[in-house]
């Protein structure tokens, strides 16, 4: 007994603080984006549109702590609209005009399985992140009419994700409230390509508040947020003590297997 708390003591002072995933959910009544679409048919000009629509999904970060945190990672983010975006260029009677359709947009994190950051999180809960990869999924309709656009572009279709992966910048705050997780932030994006060889750029602008639960770590034996050896101390104190708390695989035996269970929840972090 004696050597297996020697042990644990021993590997405690070499356990890493890490964090766990948590898995925020979107709130679409508090959350939208708003896109503006520019064209450039060369001679003419440029024309813009915007429009906008709320906007659902989620988003994975990780907290170094989730009681005061002090660094934020993302993990994985992806972020629906929720209705199309209708835009309307026109250049006059004689030149005409373009209508413009996008459906089924998602903006999604462009690296999943890479984590982007530790960025800082001051202590009234703001951070920045200056340069998340995107990219922006969907399909766009277009229909030119009048003398001169309707011939240059008739109707047709594009895709969003021919215009490539753009560079977008992340900022907010991250709240925690008991176990309740609050992230409100503002996502800037901007990307450009061609429509049937006429310019178009699209950049705009996503509002997103997203709510979620403090993700279960059971390496925090004593629920202050953080892993560390005060941790393994609480543990074995309960396990000494017979204490039902350390049934840690829950086999309503309390053995060395609890212990075994413990030092591998613990030394995975949180």
């Amino acid at each position: 007994m004696l050597r297996t708390t020697t042990t644990l003591v021993a590997l405690a002072c070499a356990a890493p603080a890490m964090a766990q995933v948590a898995d925020l959910t979107i709130q679409p009544a508090d959350s939208s984006v708003s896109a503006q679409i520019c064209l450039e048919p060369t001679g003419l000009g440029e024309r813009c549109d915007t429009d906008s629509t709320s906007i659902s999904g989620g988003i994975d970060v990780e907290l170094d702590n989730y009681t005061a945190p002090a660094a934020i990672s993302i993990d994985d983010f992806s972020l629906a609209l929720d209705g199309s975006l209708d835009y309307n260029m026109d250049w006059g009677f004689f030149v005409g005009g373009v209508d413009i359709t996008l459906t089924d947009v998602t903006i999604s994190y462009a690296t999943p399985g890479s984590q982007t950051g530790p960025v800082a999180v001051d202590g009234a809960g703001d951070f920045e992140f200056p340069a998340v990869a995107a990219t922006i999924t969907g399909t766009g309709s277009y229909s030119g009419y009048g003398l001169i656009l309707e011939g240059l572009l008739g109707d047709g279709t594009f895709n969003l994700a021919d215009f490539g992966a753009v560079e977008s910048s992340i900022a907010g705050n991250i709240s925690i409230s008991g176990d309740q997780i609050t992230l409100s932030g503002f996502q800037a994006f901007a990307n450009s390509g061609e429509i049937e060889g006429v310019a178009a750029s699209i950049d705009g602008s996503a509002t997103i508040v997203a709510t979620g639960t403090v993700p279960a770590c059971p390496g925090d034996f004593n629920g202050d947020g953080t892993v560390n050896t005060q941790d393994v101390l609480a543990f074995l104190n309960a396990w000494t003590a017979n204490d039902p708390s350390s049934d840690c695989n829950g086999d309503s035996n309390i053995n060395t297997q609890d212990v075994l269970c413990f030092l591998n929840a613990w030394t995975t972090g949180c």
